[in-house]
Formats: structure tokens, C-alpha cells, sequence
């Protein structure tokens, strides 16, 4: 029990009062008159006999009211939850050991020093206590039921490992929160095993223990300043020397140290043999790349890793990729048969420089293409060439159906003349005489989407200027139904039309890709432009060389793939560029599309733990969650894995600055304001608890009582005195 204002309990000194009255209080004398006192004899005042409590009762019903009032000002009040406590035991705690296992916790003897604290706050767990492990990094779980057996929580303790992600207070907080709020037991304490990581915490988390829960911080970092070396990114730029494609790869490398470090060595290792080893010296607080000499890839999956020498925190000094061939974008250009030999100068030229993806650029004329000429192609340009006749056209047009990419410009010979009927289908609508506008030096591009993928590239400001370009003549062309304008001329008319033809996309350009009706290729803008919009149409994804831990990858692609073709390169990572189509049964035909497959496969992580995907189970999307290599593969294939996905590490985790604990802990145990504290199991404060008591009412009812029988049985002694 406790009192909302115990200042008011020196009012019990008033309990001096009724004692002082009944000492004090003497018989009243009575005077006898004496003629004389000549007869009387004196006699010398020996003693006097003390004075005595007279009428007890009396003197314990003032008693009794003056503490009964007294207690009523000072507002006493049950502590919440006492009769439960008493159920439950006076001495039980509900404990919560947060144990972090983030990668940082790798650092040195961090991880060994943890789980030793562990191990110590298990031994503090009495009879009556109920405790759980909970370990965390970017996410939490409970290690193990609530439990009093140390034997138990000890064996939950020794079998954790550090893992590879990231620090993050707040997931393990609000778990440990639920744990408290659903116990019974009178104490709640929450130990916390952590190195305090400043990327942990940033304070916006509304995290709340309840209220006395009792936070004890172990921090398991070290004293004074820290080093690491990470190797934080990686860049892979593929060349084609003499027909074979090499790769180059430069890795950046961090030093996050006070101290320079001289001769680190960095090696780079591919399928398991190691290519090439350089020094390498970085100052303190600096970063540097390292480029490593061209290597030429094999054919199928190739695994990479760069090692960066090896210091406390081992983790972050592995940087793992994939890589696999023929990821270049192959692009057929299509010019008319009389046209000079400069005629696709720019766009060649343009689409040489590409390097994500890299683009092969072949040229033919009109007169020479053969059906043949489709095969491995990912995107046709017709540039200024008219729509090809016969078995050429016909494959042309499946090839587009089945989900390839052609890209129109038009120009002098794209009349609707250069067209027929029967594959017209290809084009919105009818293509106009050309516009001319030489005469005012030209029109420009007044309306651009650059929410569309070609020109979202351009959307931050000073990222490209479309204005500068001049355009001298265009031709005009009817839009079809669904079909979309991504651009258009100042004057209104359409400069850039999409169309979807089946599976793949159509774009008209409605100028040239050359100098001749405009000035485009001679502006800035003109590379990139024509870049995006070759991946656009041909409907190109980059393959992902590697991932971050705490991804999740969409697999439902590899296994639908995979179910319909066997081909070679079918162990890429990451989306490709849609496959050419053909006509079915031609050679070079795409296999028809098919709904996903219901095959059961397996993913195996980098520590060896499987986890099912596909067939009854729903999950089509694997969760990185550890450093190294996942493998697909099906569940009754041992062979070679259909998919291979590099991960590494989410670097913030790299940096090891750390926090004060008392700021973590003050912001946790904060008292709720009046939002958070709304609902019936929500904490009251004493002033609540107290009001909704409301004891000093009663006690003051009683005590007016007791002065009322004061009163009656005062006047009634005082009557038997008179009397």
C-alpha cells in the first residue's frame, strides 16, 4: 500500500493532543468555608500521587479519529496487481536475455565475451524465474519457451552463432515487450547483450518496456578507438576482345581505422582458383580501388570472391559475385539497301559505348536479311528501312509477338508504301508525308513522360536537356487503339509512340536516329537516350551479380523457367533479356509460355539449411539471409543447381561506432504518454490508481463517526461527574 500524498502524515503528531488533555486533566476542587481554621491542623505537603490515563475508551476513539483523518489526507492506495503478485510469488522475475548476434559481433572476442554474459545472467535465474533467450540482429526471435532450467537456457546459449545481419535494437525490444506485458510474475527485467551500435538505434523507433521493468546493460565492445578494412562495392565491365568476352573487376575498399595499413593483400578468386593477388595500402580513414587484370569467362555459372586480407572483423573483408556469359545485348540494325555506309554511323556508334549491358551491334542491309538473321537477336532496328517481305517478315513479326523488341525510325524510305498489309499490325496506324519545318529552324519536343522507363533516366533536374535538339522534319502517324505517347513535337504531333504487339513492344520514333531530319545525335542527351531505349524495348533486365542480406528474391521465374528449357546458360542469376522468338518449330524459336511450375525445389543456403519452395508450399520468395552463395535446385536433383545467388553483407553494419547505453535504455523505459497508455491493460499512474480507489473517502466517513460516538460519550461522563 502507498500513499498519493504522505506529506500529510505529520499530521499524526496531533496524537499528542487527546494524551496532553488526559494528563493534564485533574478533579475539580471543591470549596468548603470555614469559620475558622483554628481547629484545623497542618500538615506538610509530602507527595503528590502521579497522574494517570482516566477513561481509556475515550482517550482511544480521539486516537482513533485523528489517525483515521490524518489517512484520509494522505490518500492511501493499493499497488496494481498486488493480489496477483501474491498468487505468483513475492520473489519471481519474468527476464528477457536480448543476445545480439549481428555480424559486428564477430569482431575480435565480442561474440565469445556475449555469450559468457549469457551465460551469467542463466546462472542468476532463481527457482521462481522464468527466463528467455532471445537472440537478434535486423530481426528477433525467441530462442526458447519461457523456462526456469538453466541446464536448458545454457544449452540455448551455447548453440548461438553470429549471423550476417544487421544491428537493430527496436524488433528485439518490442519482442522482449510482449514477453513482459503477457507475464504474471511481480518483476520483469530485460538483459541486454550488445556492443551498442550507433546504426541500431535512430530514435523515431516507438519502443516501450512496461513500466518497471529493470534494463541491464551489458556492453561487450571494446575500449577505445576500433580498425576495420571492408570491402564495400564492386564494379564488373565486360569486353569482347577478339570475339571472347573478358571481364574486368575493380572492388573499392574501405578503411574505417585510425592507423594506415600497408601491404594488404587482395586477391580475386573465380571458381575456386585464385587469379590474381595485389598489395595494397590504405591510409587511416580513406578508401581506394583495386583493379584487377581482365579474365576471360568460362562458359555456364562462374562464382567469384574477393578476399581483402583478414583483420578482427573477417566478415566484411569477402565481397561475393556471379557472373555468366552472353549477357550482352544483341541488337540487329535493318537500314535500307541504298543507303551510304554512314548511315548508321551515330546509332552504332551510340550502342558500341553501352556497358550496362554491353550491346553487340550487327548492321545488314535491307535486301541482304534472312530469317536466319533473327536468331539470338534481343532487338531489331528497322532504321529507316521498310518492313521486310516474304518468310523474313513473317518470322519478324513472331519475333515481336514472342516478346522480342523493334525499334522503328522513320525517315525518306518509311512511307506507308514500305509497308504491307498483312503485317501492318506492327504499326499504330498509317505513317503521313513528311512534316517540314525547316523553314522556322525547326520544331522541338514539347511533352515528354519521364515517368516511362526511356526517360526516367532524365527526371532529376540537369540529368538532360531535350529542349536544345531540333527537329526539321518528322512524319506524322495515326495512333491505334492502347497505343501510347511518350513524347510529342511542340506543334502536338507524336514523337515517340509504344505499342505492345503480343509479348514485345514496338517504338516509333517519328524522326531519325542520324543528323539528317535533326540534330538529336549531336546533343549530350543522344547516348544515353538511345541506350534506354534499347533496354526498354528489348525488354532487358540486368542480371543482379550479387544481393544485399535481408533481400527477398522472386524465384518463380527460375523455376517456370527452368520446367520449359534446359538450356546451357540457364544457371544465369537474376532476370534476363526476354529470349527471341521465332516461328514455331523454326530453328532459334522461343518455347512457348507456360504457367509456373508446381515442382517442389529446394534452396540451400551458405551454412547447408534447406528451404522448400514451389509445389504445394505457396512460397515462391527466398529471404537472404546469410553471406555466401544460395543454390536452386530441384528437390530430387544432386546435379549442378539450376540457380546460384551471390549474397554479402549490408555494410552500415561496418561502421562500429557505438552509443551510450543509457540513452538506448531511457528511451525505452520512458514514460508512456496519454496515446501509448490508452486500453484496459495499459499502465495507470498513481494518480489514476488512486483515483479509481477513492479509500480516503471511506476513512473519512469513519472518522467523523468516531468524533460523533467521541462526542456522545464525552457529554455522558461528564454528566456522571456532575452527578
Amino acid at each position: 500500500m502507498g500513499f498519493l500524498t504522505p506529506a500529510f502524515l505529520i499530521g499524526l503528531a496531533a496524537l499528542a493532543v487527546p494524551v496532553l488533555i488526559h494528563l493534564i486533566h485533574r478533579e475539580r476542587r471543591e470549596v468548603v468555608a470555614f469559620p475558622s481554621l483554628m481547629f484545623l491542623r497542618r500538615i506538610p505537603y509530602k507527595s503528590v500521587r502521579r497522574q494517570k490515563l482516566r477513561n481509556l475508551l475515550l482517550f482511544l476513539l480521539r486516537c482513533a479519529a485523528l489517525i483515521l483523518l490524518v489517512a484520509a489526507f494522505a490518500r492511501p492506495l493499493f499497488e496494481r496487481g498486488g493480489a496477483r503478485a501474491a498468487g505468483a510469488g513475492a520473489r519471481g522475475r519474468e527476464v528477457v536475455i536480448l543476445v545480439d548476434r549481428s555480424y559486428s559481433m564477430g569482431y575480435g572476442t565480442r561474440w565469445q565475451r556475449a555469450l559468457d554474459a549469457a551465460r551469467r545472467a542463466v546462472d542468476n535465474v532463481l527457482p521462481d524465474d522464468r527466463a528467455t533467450v532471445v537472440f537478434f540482429a535486423d530481426a528477433a526471435s525467441a530462442a526458447n519457451r519461457a523456462t526456469a532450467d538453466r541446464a536448458a537456457l545454457r544449452a540455448t546459449v551455447d548453440a548461438g552463432t553470429v549471423g550476417s545481419g544487421v544491428t537493430r535494437y527496436a524488433p528485439a525490444l518490442k519482442l522482449a515487450s510482449g514477453i513482459l506485458d503477457a507475464s504474471e510474475l511481480p518483476r520483469r527485467e530485460v538483459v541486454l547483450i550488445t556492443d551498442f551500435q550507433r546504426v541500431g538505434w535512430d530514435g523515431h523507433d516507438a519502443v516501450r518496456l512496461p513500466r518497471g521493468t529493470t534494463v541491464t546493460p551489458v556492453s561487450v565492445g571494446e575500449e577505445g578507438a576500433t580498425s576495420n578494412i571492408s570491402a564495400t562495392s564492386m564494379d564488373l565491365h565486360r569486353d569482347y576482345p577478339a570475339g571472347r568476352e573478358h571481364v574486368t573487376a575493380t572492388v573499392r575498399l574501405t578503411n574505417k581505422g585510425a592507423a594506415p595499413v600497408s601491404g594488404l593483400p587482395v586477391a580475386i578468386e573465380v571458381n575456386g582458383r585464385t587469379l590474381q593477388t595485389k598489395p595494397v595500402t590504405l591510409a587511416a580513414n580513406s578508401s581506394a580501388t583495386v583493379a584487377f587484370a581482365p579474365f576471360p569467362l568460362g562458359d555456364g555459372l562462374s562464382r567469384g570472391t574477393v578476399h581483402a586480407g583478414q583483420d578482427v572483423l573477417p566478415h566484411d573483408n569477402l565481397f561475393h559475385f556471379t557472373l555468366t556469359r552472353g549477357q550482352a545485348l544483341a541488337v540487329l540494325i535493318v537500314e535500307p539497301a541504298d543507303a551510304a555506309a554512314t548511315r548508321s554511323l551515330y546509332l552504332t556508334r551510340a550502342l558500341a559505348l553501352g556497358d550496362r549491358p554491353p550491346m553487340r551491334a550487327q548492321v545488314k542491309k535491307a535486301g541482304q536479311l534472312r530469317a536466319a538473321d533473327l536468331a539470338g537477336q534481343a532487338l531489331v532496328i528497322l532504321n529507316d528501312a521498310g518492313l521486310p517481305g516474304g518468310d523474313t517478315g513473317e518470322r519478324l513479326a513472331a519475333f515481336v509477338r514472342g516478346g522480342g523488341g523493334l525499334l522503328v525510325a522513320l525517315g525518306d524510305r518509311s512511307s506507308a508504301a514500305s509497308w504491307e498489309s498483312g503485317r501492318a499490325a506492327l504499326l499504330p496506324g498509317p505513317v503521313g508525308s513528311p512534316v517540314d519545318r525547316s523553314a522556322n529552324w525547326g520544331g522541338t519536343l514539347g511533352l515528354i513522360d519521364r515517368s516511362h522507363p526511356v526517360f526516367e533516366l532524365f527526371r532529376a533536374p540537369r540529368s538532360g536537356d531535350f529542349s536544345a535538339a531540333r527537329f526539321f522534319r518528322y512524319r506524322p502517324v495515326t495512333l491505334g487503339p492502347g497505343d501510347a505517347v511518350l513524347a510529342r513535337y511542340d506543334d502536338g504531333g507524336p514523337a515517340l509512340i509504344e505499342r505492345r504487339v503480343g509479348a514485345g513492344k514496338v517504338l516509333i520514333w517519328t524522326s531519325t536516329l542520324d543528323a539528317f531530319w535533326n540534330d538529336l545525335a549531336l546533343q549530350p542527351v543522344f547516348l544515353p537516350f538511345v541506350h534506354q531505349l534499347a533496354k526498354y524495348t528489348a525488354g532487358y533486365a540486368e542480371d543482379a551479380p550479387w544481393f544485399t542480406v535481408g533481400q527477398a528474391v522472386d524465384v518463380s521465374g527460375t523455376m517456370a523457367t527452368t520446367a520449359t528449357a534446359s538450356a546451357p546458360d540457364s544457371s544465369a542469376v537474376g532476370a534476363r533479356a526476354a529470349p527471341p522468338a521465332a516461328a514455331p518449330g523454326a530453328p532459334g524459336a522461343a518455347p512457348a509460355a507456360r504457367a509456373p511450375s508446381s515442382e517442389e525445389w529446394n534452396a540451400v543456403a551458405p551454412s547447408g539449411e534447406r528451404t522448400r519452395l514451389g509445389g504445394r508450399s505457396a512460397a515462391r520468395t527466398l529471404v537472404l539471409a546469410e553471406q555466401g552463395f544460395y543454390e536452386l535446385r530441384r528437390s530430387d536433383e544432386d546435379g549442378h543447381p539450376s540457380r546460384v545467388v551471390a549474397v554479402n553483407l549490408d555494410l552500415a553494419e561496418s561502421d562500429l561506432s557505438t552509443m551510450d547505453p543509457q540513452e538506448l535504455i531511457g528511451a525505452v523505459t520512458a514514460r508512456a504518454d496519454s496515446a501509448t497508455a490508452a486500453g484496459p491493460d495499459a499502465e495507470l499512474t498513481v494518480e489514476e490508481r488512486e483515483r479509481r480507489q477513492a479509500i480516503w473517502w471511506y476513512l473519512l466517513a469513519a472518522a467523523l463517526l468516531l468524533l460523533a460516538a467521541e462526542t456522545a460519550f464525552s457529554n455522558r461522563l461528564s454528566g456522571v461527574r456532575r452527578a
